[in-house]
């Protein structure tokens, strides 16, 4: 089974999607993969710089056989001087050493014409002629990947056959659509060892990092035709389930950061780039409608609401990365405020999205229009969960592909599920505005606050936190004061230590802030009040 999901894959990778798998195989090969070098916009003929169990500095270039063989034209038109460079050219970067010359490989998905296999082997006879013996191109063809996959064994896969279905479901979606992401959570429910083994024993740490490395290439497989159709947003929340899972492993048996740095540092440079290529698309677009306007209506809007605060997530990573001012940074400001005023409350899942855009509206706008921002959506939220109102906000369990057939009246069956008189986002919007010292205006908002209830749940322990469903845990409702001093308020309100994130993730809040946006009913107050500290800190 494993051989010919590969093989099916491999007839199917181009470039793009070609490169992270066979990062991820390196890295379960006990290889140590320290640079993307196209992934960080920088080609000198190196896709792949990885670190050999020796210490030996290995590079790679990967290029797609076009009709199954690389040949004598493609060779000459788009790969020889590449691979030149790949030979010749010296590997700068911080975590190589240049006293050691790197072994030089050339990966492609296909198999090597004869002609070019004499191409090259002159090629490196010519370098042995000339007393230079250790530039040398070394080649891995399709069936060496093929090899590498089957002698893995289950090193690289950890999944039982029910899980195998689970991957083929995902495997075989058109790519098009939205990720669905509680099928991919189960996925890697199944694989990840959060249980003691069957002797009763801790997984090893080496045992959890070899599934660490697998779980990436089953991700990498598992999404591939959502990479192979540019789907963006469907690649970012797939990384982020990843990282979730991953970093669950991480709080459940404490492991030291050598173990999951690699792939962390990959997969967040993959969500980072990814966010890169979806602003690159956007300054393409003329329009954001797909397919019949009178029908994209409301998932126009909705759609368009996740690509705003995608935007803001990523304009606030660019700053944090210290990049310089560019071009995107100005298409991001125009795009997010020329379409603001469409921005959909669909559902409390849309609140992150929202709460997003609005810590970048702060940085970019220095007026009280932010502050006003924040106001009108508790005011929003206030009416449209009403006890008694005649409309509804569903909570943040509910996506927007579950809520809007109820919102449009075209659902099948009524909802069980009654929202009003509650509110799991709320308590956190009303600490942030107190934040902003709008005492007046809280001070008219606060009647219809009390209205409203406030839900939270807390997981039964700190890792569950990253799991996309828990069976066990607390759903905690409070009520707000009728009547409230406002130095009272204020300290609940300045309180951001965030003991409900796990220390895993805390250094990296803007990483928390898109974990929010993909898992919305992880939102809180004391998450909230966090990140609020941090970006104003970082950003």
């Amino acid at each position: 089974m494993l051989e010919r999901v590969i093989e099916n894959w491999l007839d199917k990778a181009n470039e793009r999607s070609f490169q992270k798998p066979f990062c991820y195989m390196l890295s379960a090969e006990r290889y140590t993969v320290v640079h993307l070098s196209r992934h960080c916009g920088m080609e000198m003929g190196k896709d792949v710089i990885a670190i050999a169990a020796n210490g030996t500095p290995c590079a790679y270039q990967l290029k797609t056989a076009k009709n199954g063989k690389i040949s004598l034209r493609q060779w000459r038109d788009e790969i020889s001087n590449q691979v030149f460079d790949l030979v010749v050219g010296q590997i700068v970067h911080p975590s190589i050493d240049n006293l050691r010359h790197h072994r030089s490989y050339i990966v492609t998905n296909g198999e090597l014409d004869e002609e070019v296999s004499r191409a090259i082997d002159d090629m490196n006879r010519g370098w042995a002629t000339k007393g230079q013996p250790y530039f040398k191109l070394e080649t891995i063809v399709r069936g060496q990947l093929l090899s590498k996959a089957r002698t893995l064994g289950t090193d690289l896969w950890h999944v039982e056959l029910v899980n195998v279905k689970t991957f083929l479901e995902l495997f075989l979606e058109s790519g098009q659509g939205i990720l669905p992401k509680k099928k991919l959570s189960s996925l890697f429910e199944a694989t990840f060892p959060f249980e003691l083994n069957e002797r009763g024993k801790l997984p090893s740490k080496e045992h959890c990092a070899r599934v660490i490395a697998s779980a990436a290439v089953l991700c990498s497989i598992s999404i591939s035709n959502f990479s192979n159709a540019n789907n963006h947003v469907a690649e970012i929340e797939a990384w982020i389930l990843y990282i979730s899972y991953m970093l669950a492993l991480v709080e459940r048996w404490k492991l030291p950061f050598k173990f999951w740095k690699n792939e962390f540092e990959i997969a967040t440079k993959s969500i980072y780039n990814s966010l890169g290529n979806l602003c690159d698309e956007l300054k393409e677009q003329t329009h954001f409608v797909e397919g019949d306007p009178l029908v994209d209506q409301p998932f126009y809007r909705v759609r368009l609401t996740w690509l705003i605060a995608l935007m803001s997530i990523y304009a606030l990573w660019r700053h944090n990365e210290k990049e310089p001012e560019s071009e995107a940074d100005d298409f991001i400001r125009n795009f997010c405020l020329e379409n603001k005023t469409k921005l959909y409350l669909w559902g409390e899942a849309a609140i992150p999205q929202f709460i997003a855009f609005f810590w970048y509206f702060r940085k970019i706008d220095a007026t009280r229009a932010p502050d006003f921002f924040l106001e009108s959506l508790i005011s929003a939220i206030c009416q449209l969960n009403k006890p008694g109102g005649k409309r509804f906000l569903a909570n943040p369990y509910y996506e927007a592909i579950d809520i809007l057939p109820h919102i449009l009246g075209i659902a099948d069956e009524p909802l069980e599920d009654s929202f009003r008189g509650n509110s799991y986002v709320l308590e956190g919007l009303v600490h942030l505005f107190v934040r902003r010292n709008w005492k007046q205006s809280m001070k008219f908002l606060w009647p219809d606050i009390t209205r409203l209830s406030s839900t939270v749940f807390e997981p039964e322990k700190i890792w569950h936190f990253y799991r996309w469903s828990n069976k066990k845990g607390i759903h905690k409702v409070t009520y707000p004061k009728h009547t409230q001093e406002w130095e009272e308020l204020k300290a609940l309100a300045f309180e951001s230590d965030g003991t409900c994130i796990p220390q895993s993730i805390k250094n990296c809040p803007i990483l928390v802030l898109l974990f929010l946006c993909v898992y919305p009913h992880r939102i809180n107050s004391q998450i909230l009040r966090w990140l609020d500290t941090k970006l104003k800190s970082k950003v």
